[in-house]
């Protein structure tokens, strides 16, 4: 960044402080953004842009309407306040908001910077929709820059290069997977354009980061605890072995230098039900509650092996829509099935084949999301949810992680079918990859053809039935090829907890009873009032650390006919906790099973070869 007297430049003459300490030369070849977190009021964190030189007579400031990744519209431009079009003596032009997103500046050839003030979307003061990981933060301890929340663009000049200069608080540290040249005070960064500007989110905090090498890139993860509950270096070590089991199936090396993992906690009285992670090309944005255990640190794991593997698709294998993003009105892709379905299978397919799940969890995996994906409509193709995503099947985009990652098991299966077990899914990702690359794309409505071409032509008959129309998957003969069963229904007996409807309560921390309409004799006995949280069973206490533990020592070692004991805090009229403890003896109840998914037992030769091809197991 380069600083000018007014002998070389007519800085501003009127305006705050901050307008005349960022007054750089402005030319034809950039965009130069400043945000100083110093500065910060009301958690609204002033924004300058000097735009390249202009010769138009007016032209178009936009913020994102929509982000990739996200699916859905968040109108990021609502945030932004005080905007103002400035010419070179600080004077203001004329500007007109048009819309949440956009405004139109005349006299556009004597623009020299545009600013404003944005708010953070966490401490907004209404709910904003936002999916956490795709939001905003500003506090005095905390900020979590995902660029396209701050930084807009002019139309139709977004792949003009952006120069940052951020300045920051004494002690933080700016963790991302940008490269820049960071000083005590101020970082600087070039960026190649607008899209990698928002691609590379930066979280700057008093750092408490870890990294490592893994298949020739730089792994760094950065962690926010606010209470200091969970560490950097304990995330590191969880998601090691997952990220060397990703390495590794990829063939030994990945397509990236750098890979930041970016976590950012809130104490779990304020997390609410919107967790998860937001991925980006070379890095992953976290939303977590704050606890400590082994449920928090395998919830990193298993969530980074899922952004991490985004590396894959849409970095190097995409099409048009994503390669030419449209922020303000974008045309969804036929693939979503691709970028997050075959994403989520491979993360969990890489766990089993590096021994993270044994056959067992990955078979609980696989079952989960067969339930799952029966929650949602089974009429709509998975090319017609992915195109219309954005609007008429809006509430269909989750089952994306479900059936869209079974979809991709499902191609998996039936390419080492047609191949006797020589080709299977991650050989067509790698020739795909080296066939396009980060900088070219495929033309969406030719992906199957492109598939069938390389593989099978068995595979576009494949895709007709499945994916562009509704035909169920066939999972029954696919997973027969590697020695499972399944069965749409059947019916079992195991032991019940009262066939109640279990929620949590995110403020006491409890599993919470939300239903007891269909409560069986069990529940009858044990006494369950809606409202119920647990607080112990069988004398061990229950929170989202040691649920998973405690039931499944409930499941295995308890017989019909044992005491069962089950401490509730039980709400009052006063709005406080009355502690009751339940009893009730063991008992078996019989369910109608939905997508019953087991190992054979006794597996064929050519069965067993094939699911050690599968799964390493």
């Amino acid at each position: 960044m380069k600083f000018f007297q007014t002998v070389l430049f007519t800085v501003f003459v009127a305006g705050s402080a901050l307008a005349q300490d960022f007054a750089p030369f402005q030319n034809e070849e950039n965009y130069q953004v400043y945000m100083d977190l110093k500065a910060v009021t009301n958690d609204e964190l002033p924004v300058e842009i000097v735009p390249p030189l202009l010769s138009a007579d007016s032209i178009e400031f936009q913020m994102p309407r929509i982000v990739p990744g996200t699916y859905d519209v968040h109108n990021y431009g609502r945030f932004v306040q005080n905007f103002k079009a400035l010419n070179s003596k600080g004077e203001e032009l004329k500007a007109r908001r048009l819309d949440d997103n956009r405004w139109m500046i005349l006299n556009a050839s004597k623009l020299y910077k545009i600013t404003y003030t944005i708010e953070d979307t966490y401490d907004y003061e209404e709910s904003t929709g936002i999916f956490e990981p795709a939001g905003t933060s500003v506090e005095d301890s905390v900020f979590l820059l995902n660029n396209f929340g701050f930084v807009g663009y002019l139309k139709g000049m977004d792949d003009m290069p952006f120069e940052l200069t951020v300045n920051k608080i004494e002690g933080f540290y700016g963790s991302t997977s940008l490269v820049g040249d960071l000083g005590e005070s101020q970082d600087v960064f070039e960026i190649e354009n607008y899209f990698t500007l928002h691609d590379n989110p930066i979280m700057y905090c008093v750092p408490d980061t870890a990294t490592r090498m893994v298949g020739g890139a730089e792994v760094l993860v950065s962690l926010y605890s606010p209470n200091n509950v969970v560490s950097a270096d304990e995330c590191m070590k969880h998601i090691s072995e997952v990220l060397d089991a990703t390495a590794d199936y990829l063939g030994g090396t990945l397509p990236v230098e750098k890979y930041a993992v970016l976590i950012y906690c809130v104490p779990l009285e304020e997390a609410g039900s919107s967790y998860g992670a937001l991925e980006h090309h070379t890095s992953t944005v976290l939303y977590m509650p704050e606890f400590d255990g082994e449920r928090f640190y395998s919830g990193v794991r298993d969530i980074t092996a899922h952004e991490f593997f985004h590396i894959i698709t849409p970095l190097n294998i995409h099409s048009e829509m994503i390669n030419d993003f449209n922020f303000i009105d974008p045309e969804m892709s036929e693939h979503i099935w691709l970028y997050e379905g075959v994403t989520e299978y491979n993360s969990h397919l890489v766990q089993a084949r590096s021994g993270i799940y044994d056959l067992t969890e990955f078979t609980e995996v696989l079952k989960d999301k067969l339930d799952q994906a029966d929650g949602f409509n089974t009429d709509i193709p998975l090319t017609i949810a992915s195109k219309f995503t954005l609007d008429f099947f809006k509430d269909e985009y989750m089952n994306f992680y479900q059936k869209g990652a079974l979809a991709g098991m499902c191609v998996d299966l039936k390419l080492m079918e047609l191949s006797n077990g020589e080709y299977r899914l991650v050989d067509l990702l790698k020739e795909l990859g080296d066939m396009y690359g980060p900088d070219t794309f495929f033309v969406d409505e030719n992906l199957f053809e492109i598939i069938t071409e390389h593989t099978y032509p068995e595979m576009r008959e494949f895709f007709a039935r499945h994916f562009e129309g509704a035909e169920p998957l066939p999972y029954a003969e696919l997973f027969e090829t590697v020695g499972f069963s399944y069965w749409e229904e059947l019916e079992i007996e195991q032991l019940t907890l009262g066939n109640v409807e279990l929620g949590f309560n995110f403020e006491t921390g409890r599993l919470k009873i939300e239903e007891t309409q269909e409560m069986d004799e069990f529940g009858k006995e044990m006494g369950w009032m809606p409202g119920d949280e647990i607080m112990e069973f069988n004398g061990q206490p229950v929170d989202l650390a040691t649920i998973s533990d405690v039931m499944g020592d409930f499941y295995e070692n308890t017989q019909v006919g044992d005491k069962v004991e089950i401490l509730v805090a039980r709400p009052q009229e006063d709005g406080e906790y009355k502690e009751k403890k339940l009893k009730a003896k063991a008992q078996l109840g019989t369910y109608i099973e939905q997508n019953i998914l087991q190992a054979n037992p006794n597996p064929t030769p050519e069965q067993i070869e094939r699911r050690k091809l599968w799964i390493n197991q």
